[in-house]
């Protein structure tokens, strides 16, 4: 039991590593993109240049990055990047970006969750890729075009770079064969998760066979995945975002099947609260089958299931993790109508304006370095990021390694997800997403932990949606 406890905690410190108004007519880009790019302000530079890159990365992305920022420095004299740690959470991390935006101190470099796109842009608090690489006459061809899209506000791209993450589902093999079930053809939509989950649980193989933690972000890839959106203004990509549109009958219908699983027994509904552990708890003991979960955390998962993960790199004060022997494996995401169908998801790196020309060129020459394919092709491997640069997947060191490794193999899975998504719908767009999310995981609450029948937590949801628009618009964030 205490290995299987140090395992949960495992996981889901692993998780964790992974998170204003506008008077301006055209979506609120003008705020930042008028900001120009100094890319020449490193050309009279007479010494060093250090670069504070704020970060909240735990396991194996923390120990990837600390590696390439070593390897970056000491492939030039100018600039020296610093990692400076801001917590375990992308929500405390832009905490502290919202007080320094007044107080000041903001450092060179700063990734903050991609659902902050809209509210970067508003903030005029950044220097945009947009204008460094059209002062440095940098191609951003060569990013993947949804998820340019996707942290992009009126076609100009905000952020330098990304930590890409999507969801996936992860299962055990083992309970679908003892069910009679193929484990090579695991459930690839909701219908079919019920279908197994009923096969499980009549076979006695686990009582409660789908664990589902209860996090907004899963809610949205099942509508985005079903081109519904979750506020108007074509989910705020046309113009601001100004009511939503989350009660509708694709969601209503969503909330319907999961309170038909709950009643029936086949879904155990964990809250998703912050270092929650239950989730994975139920799939060490046996008692759940299948959960949905962010890729990100594969790397780590990997570590942890061949006993090989540094507990210290954890943030956990123990001995040894012994190896977990669960038939785990990595399936595409279920979708309400097909498997995979997906949104972008991860961080993203911002370059804070207000630095001096010298740290905000040292901070873009970083961005380009780590943006390079053989760069991009590492992190994708050390951390189960996936790479935006399309030409990492190229290198033969990528094609090895998704072929012959299990984390490799199930990072493909996600890396197919992504490469398929319109880039005309690559999810909402929000200034005050984090109330959002906010929103749907209390609805999702009530509805699974309460008493709100399926259309009365939609209803609640989409109101308070609406009420977090409006305060935005009035408060300016």
């Amino acid at each position: 039991m205490i290995r299987l406890k140090v395992l949960a905690i495992a996981l889901s410190i692993a998780i964790l590593s992974v998170g204003c108004g506008s008077d301006a007519s055209d979506n609120g880009i003008a705020a930042s993109n008028d900001i120009d790019c100094p890319v020449g302000g490193l050309d009279n530079v007479d010494g060093t240049v250090e670069v504070v890159m704020w970060e909240t990365f735990t396991g194996e992305p923390l120990a990837m990055m600390q590696e390439l920022t070593e390897r970056y420095n000491a492939s030039q004299d100018t600039v020296v990047v610093r990692m400076e740690s801001q917590g375990a959470s992308y929500a405390e991390m832009q905490r502290k970006f919202i007080t320094a935006i007044g107080a000041g101190g903001l450092p060179g470099l700063i990734p903050l969750e991609e659902t902050q796109t809209q509210f970067m842009a508003d903030s005029g608090a950044i220097v945009t890729a947009q204008a460094c690489a059209e002062a440095d006459g940098y191609d951003l061809d060569r990013f993947l075009p949804v998820v340019r899209s996707a942290l992009s506000v009126d076609g100009a791209l905000l952020p330098a770079a990304s930590d890409l993450s999507t969801n996936v589902m992860y299962y055990n093999r083992d309970h679908l064969s003892d069910a009679g079930l193929d484990p090579d053809d695991p459930p690839g939509t909701l219908d079919e998760i019920r279908s197994v989950a009923e096969a499980i649980k009549a076979a006695g193989v686990a009582d409660k066979p789908f664990v589902m933690m209860l996090v907004p972000q899963f809610i949205e890839t099942w509508l985005t995945g079903q081109r519904v959106t979750v506020v108007n203004n074509n989910n705020g990509r046309d113009a601001l975002a100004t009511a939503s549109t989350f009660d509708n009958p694709t969601t209503v219908a969503l909330y319907q099947w999961l309170a038909d699983m709950d009643a029936d027994g086949l879904l155990n509904a964990i809250p998703g609260t912050d270092a929650q552990v239950d989730h994975y708890f139920a799939m060490a003991l046996g008692q759940s089958s299948i959960t949905i979960e962010t890729s990100t955390a594969i790397s780590t998962i990997n570590a942890v299931l061949e006993g090989t993960a540094d507990p210290a790199e954890l943030g956990l004060d123990v001995g040894e993790l012994p190896p977990i022997d669960i038939n785990v494996d990595v399936a595409p995401y279920p979708g309400i109508s097909a498997p995979g169908l997906v949104q972008p998801g991860g961080g993203a790196f911002y370059m804070p304006a207000g630095n001096s020309p010298e740290v905000i060129a040292g901070a873009w020459d970083f961005m380009k370095w780590f943006n390079e394919a053989a760069t991009q092709a590492d992190w994708m491997i050390g951390s189960t990021y996936m790479a935006w640069n399309t030409e990492a997947y190229d290198q033969p060191v990528v094609s090895q390694w998704e072929t012959t490794t299990r984390p490799g193999r199930w990072l493909a899975v996600a890396v197919e997800g992504i490469a398929a998504l319109d880039p005309a719908f690559p999810g909402p767009l929000i200034g005050p997403y984090t109330d959002v999310r906010d929103a749907i995981r209390r609805s999702l609450d009530d509805l699974l932990l309460g008493t709100a029948t399926p259309a009365e937590a939609v209803t609640q949801a989409s109101g308070a949606i609406d009420d977090a628009i409006t305060r935005y618009e009035q408060e300016n964030f």
